[in-house]
């Protein structure tokens, strides 16, 4: 049967332990409105622990709806068709989902069931029409999704790193929101409160938040290399630029004894800038704007005859349009 998988990537879960293989069982527990919990154990672990992360964690009837498949970690690669997988989630005879997470007990664990568990939630919710799986609707115009989705910063799959894929965006917003820890986009800001109580309005546990800005919580990219420059010396910093309407600002510094000369330079597919160092004017900053999608180059040049300190700092960013 052709399905989709979501898959955790892993990351620092090395301290948790390595269960026993055990033979597969069935366990139904309950949640504190008395809705069904499945756990399909093929692992030898504490299931109540695994219970009390979702009773806590936000939800409402579509917890009847998923179970949650505990294997220890060896069989999880095969599980999750991927040696990368911290766990993984995928839809299963028609409307059921499927939550494959490791056995163990620690934070990172925690972390990957209530992680999984929001791909479920955002596979429970569907919204405008638009290309599932998408998050949640609120949660969609509180993240500022629409602009992302514009300017291709964000992917409805994994064409462009499981960071960019909206539904881990998605997942990573709802752990953080009930685990308030350990939110694994480096792109982006952790959910503002405006986000976490969209997120909860739309599992009906909260009025919806006033929205007043949908600018989505960029993290400003900044990249920095210096050291010592020898003659006829070059550093280059190689990056890609994902969609259209953003800036590449560049600063550099070159300074020594002597005669010291040299130049920076940016290079964005057929654009490109160019800015003279000096011993009178050792630094200079400058950039381009209205670029991408594209694939650049920015560099540091000593072209003196004596070796010199530099500097190149690279500040990737979108260009805001204006507020009415």
């Amino acid at each position: 049967m052709a399905r989709t998988v979501l898959v955790a990537v892993l990351a620092l879960f090395l301290g948790a332990a390595v269960a026993a293989p055990a033979s597969a069982h069935e366990v139904v527990l309950r949640d504190d409105e008395g809705r069904a919990m499945r756990f399909d154990v093929r692992a030898d672990v504490d299931v109540d622990w695994y219970a009390g992360l979702l009773r806590r964690a936000a939800h409402g009837n579509e917890i009847e709806r998923v179970t949650i498949r505990i294997v220890d970690w060896r069989e999880l690669a095969g599980q999750c068709s991927t040696d990368a997988a911290a766990g993984c989630y995928s839809r299963r005879n028609g409307n059921r989902g499927l939550m494959v997470v490791p056995a163990g007990r620690s934070s990172g664990i925690a972390h990957t069931v209530v992680h999984e568990y929001g791909h479920h939630v955002d596979a429970s919710r569907r919204h405008g029409g638009l290309v599932e799986p998408n998050g949640t609707p609120l949660w969609w115009k509180a993240r500022g999704m629409a602009e992302l989705v514009a300017v291709r910063s964000v992917r409805n799959r994994y064409q462009v790193g499981w960071d960019r894929a909206i539904s881990e965006v998605f997942a990573e917003d709802y752990a953080y929101t009930n685990l308030r820890r350990s939110f694994k986009i480096g792109w982006l800001e952790p959910p503002t409160r405006v986000v976490q109580q969209a997120i909860l309005a739309d599992l009906g546990l909260a009025a919806p938040p006033t929205i007043t800005d949908t600018r989505p919580a960029i993290k400003p990219v900044v990249i920095t290399r210096e050291g010592t420059l020898q003659p006829n010396g070059r550093i280059t910093v190689d990056f890609g630029l994902l969609g259209p309407n953003r800036y590449v600002r560049l600063q550099g510094v070159l300074v020594g004894a002597g005669v010291t000369r040299g130049h920076v330079e940016v290079v964005c597919d057929a654009r490109q800038r160019r800015r003279g160092l000096t011993g009178k004017t050792p630094t200079t900053a400058f950039g381009l704007t209205g670029v991408g999608p594209a694939a650049c180059t920015a560099s540091i040049t000593n072209t003196g005859t004596q070796p010199g300190r530099y500097r190149l700092v690279v500040r990737l960013g979108l260009q805001r349009r204006p507020t009415a």
